[in-house]
């Protein structure tokens, strides 16, 4: 393809990196080569000469002929938070979120990689969506493509990017749900932004059983799409969220009709044409295609990033040292301008000049000031919307507990200070209740569980009131 532009996609899971490069040429994308890199075990998944040794044989031999590369991480690398800031001007949003970002997550600091997606205007301020990666696992993967030839452009998130080139109403709240042989992966969008990454906590279906409605995969992806919904901020309002479905998985289309129809939603299936823009050339559908394509159109055009964790917003360390250099620099020509024009200087001169720095000083004291500001109305806010009580771990173990068909449900749930919980409610029948009973007695978070009655509601109809006890065992939050 003369005069066209390539770049190349690596989508990392645990199992392999799908390689997939796309080029364009007049105006035109189209799906060049595709090819998946089985990941290499034990001590060649640590060394990154050897581990970039394999790659570069595995490009040769598939001819991949693009050196410009983004990588994408896989969801079980990323750990992603939306944060909600009171209103910032623009030039302290870095700083704000630098500190937030380190009281956030629980690692040291020091071993992560750090960029935000947004930020997204709130009636009362930003919303923003902190990224973070282990940083030992994206120098090895760089270090690894760095050691394979290749010219490392970002490493982001390959859900993210996904979702981020994936056509739709952007400003409008999008629910895009990845599906792959590995499992479930969900990203929410709402204004513009990000406010949610998640891998559902659902097993992949068996290659025996088939991706078939009736096997339960679907009913699992179904509920805990439900309980994410309705955990989000607005879920109850009048505005009907859409459902993109990228269907790496192998589903039959009635098994995409029977999820919309689950969530009360219309599941479009997503395609590298009709989504992407992109001609995939009867492409093999191997591995992570779709996410593998999306982070090539990212390497076309950097302004389809979300995140960027090499050239974070947050870690400007490659330019910092550049900044330093560059001060060493200027440093040594200064010393010898100031050697070279020492007699014709004079007093009145160094005068302006300490009456500019004084300046520059006191100009920075009010930028300090609004920043301290910030941080401490932020630091103040997190007793309102970061603490959360023990009493919501305990919700949802016995959220977990109950089914999703609906066959039994509670009427009423007082849970004490001493975490002894009463609940009561109905049922179809006796055995739906003893099932609850059951799996709340197989939790090793809960403790002496009783069975207080179970009684018919009378009247003619057939359901079953009942009465449970019980202890929710957990450790004491500092």
């Amino acid at each position: 393809m003369i005069g066209a532009r390539k770049a190349l996609g690596l989508a990392v899971t645990e199992r392999s990196i799908t390689a997939v490069e796309v080029g364009v040429a007049h105006g035109r994308r189209q799906v060049l080569r595709v090819a998946e890199f089985p990941m290499p075990e034990g001590e060649a998944a640590q060394a990154p000469a050897v581990f970039g040794k394999a790659l570069r044989q595995f490009l040769r031999q598939h001819r991949f002929s693009a050196s410009r590369a983004v990588i994408g991480l896989g969801t079980r690398w990323v750990v992603a938070k939306e944060k909600a800031l009171p209103p910032t001007a623009p030039d302290l949003m870095a700083g704000v979120l630098s500190i937030a970002s380190e009281q956030e997550f629980a690692s040291d600091p020091k071993e992560l990689l750090f960029d935000y997606s947004g930020p997204v205007d709130l009636p009362q301020g930003h919303s923003v969506f902190l990224v973070a990666a282990p940083r030992r696992n994206v120098d090895n993967l760089v270090a690894s493509a760095q050691a394979a030839g290749l010219r490392v452009a970002a490493v982001t998130s390959s859900t993210m990017a996904l979702a981020s080139a994936t056509k739709g109403a952007a400003s409008s709240r999008r629910l895009m749900l990845y599906l792959s042989p590995g499992g479930a992966e969900l990203t929410v969008q709402s204004g513009g932004g990000f406010c949610l990454l998640r891998r559902l906590p659902v097993l992949p279906p068996s290659a025996e059983a088939g991706p078939s409605p009736a096997n339960g995969w679907l009913d699992g992806v179904a509920g805990e799409v439900r309980r994410v919904m309705a955990l989000l901020p607005g879920a109850a309002g009048p505005q009907t969220p859409e459902l993109l479905v990228w269907n790496a998985a192998g589903l039959a289309p009635e098994a995409l009709g029977a999820l919309g129809a689950r969530l009360s939603l219309e599941a479009r299936p997503c395609g590298l044409a009709a989504d992407l823009g992109i001609a995939d050339g009867a492409a093999p559908a191997v591995g992570e295609l779709a996410t593998a394509a999306a982070l090539a159109l990212a390497g076309l055009d950097s302004r389809m990033l979300a995140v960027d964790l090499v050239h974070s917003r947050l870690n400007p360390r490659r330019k910092l040292a550049l900044r330093k250099k560059v001060a060493w620099a200027g440093a040594g020509a200064a010393v010898l301008l100031i050697a070279g024009l020492a007699l014709v200087w004079d007093w009145q001169h160094e005068e302006n000049v300490v009456q500019d720095l004084k300046d520059q000083v006191g100009g920075m004291k009010e930028n300090l000031a609004a920043a301290k500001d910030v941080v401490a109305k932020a630091t103040y806010a997190r007793g309102w919307y970061d603490r959360r009580p023990r009493h919501l771990d305990c919700l949802r173990e016995l959220t977990m507990a109950f089914p999703a068909e609906g066959r039994i449900w509670t009427t009423s749930l007082a849970i004490g200070e001493d975490m002894r919980v009463l609940l009561s409610g109905k049922a179809a029948d006796g055995g739906a209740v003893l099932a609850v009973v059951d799996r709340l007695t197989a939790n090793r978070k809960f403790s002496d569980v009783k069975h207080l009655y179970t009684r018919e509601v009378g009247g003619g109809s057939q359901e079953v009131s009942f009465a449970i006890s019980l202890s929710f065992v957990t450790a004491e939050r500092p």
